[in-house]
């Protein structure tokens, strides 16, 4: 299904984009904060020096098709906390028939370990995003891929913003600071654990260019809720 909505959407892609904006993680005090001039052993991940780099520009990737990457920080447990990761992504399909999945990026909230948290995906060159939730590792969408609020999409080596603001059992996702969507699940109990996904696009022959710039974790305030 994931598949095969993001096979339409690229071959219908609509020609509004969104223009470059300037944004900053909401919140209070920084709880965690990484620039990934160097790779944090933290994250609980490796560097595979073929396909990635960690150096001024962040977290970067040239990553063959079917690649994904998620990690989960091991800097500490958050609750009541606004997540924010920064992100580009370059990828160029010139044959629409190959090119039948697109690349995406999310910020991955309410982890408890790598096979129990929701993750807020973002497919920003076609303008879609879903809401995966992976319990006791079995997969299950809560919400399915949709498109952004606003028709709006990205192009190749914008940079944007996804956050999530998450006050007891509810969580707000937001792109560049604009709400997206807002439910209610069951959060885990003595706070939980955030992290990323990088994802290539999954057939075709072409590569996918990542970059993962900037994540932070906030307080909660009045003003971010």
């Amino acid at each position: 299904m994931v598949r095969a909505f993001l096979s339409a959407a690229a071959m219908a892609a609509g020609i509004f984009l969104a223009p470059a904006a300037a944004f900053a993680c909401e919140g209070g005090k920084v709880l965690m904060e990484d620039n990934f001039s160097k790779l944090n052993r933290a994250w609980g991940v490796a560097i595979d020096p073929k396909l990635e780099r960690v150096d001024g520009e962040g977290l970067s990737t040239d990553y063959p098709p079917g690649t994904v990457k998620r990690a989960i920080s091991q800097w500490g447990f958050f609750d009541n906390a606004v997540a924010c990761a920064t992100y580009t992504v370059a990828y160029r399909c010139t044959d629409a028939e190959v090119c039948e999945t697109q690349p995406y990026v999310g910020l991955i909230v309410w982890g408890v370990d790598l096979e129990n948290y929701y993750a807020f995906e973002v497919a920003p060159l076609v303008g879609i995003y879903s809401v995966q939730r992976l319990q006791n590792n079995k997969w299950l969408t809560p919400v399915s891929w949709t498109a952004l609020p606003g028709g709006r999409k990205f192009a190749a080596g914008d940079k944007f913003e996804l956050s999530a603001v998450m006050k007891g059992n509810m969580i707000t996702f937001k792109v560049n600071d604009r709400p997206v969507i807002e439910f209610e699940a069951m959060a885990p109990e003595g706070g939980s654990l955030v992290g990323f996904e990088l994802a290539a696009a999954q057939t075709g022959r072409a590569k996918t260019q990542l970059n993962l710039s900037r994540f932070e974790v906030r307080e909660l305030t009045a003003e971010s809720q």
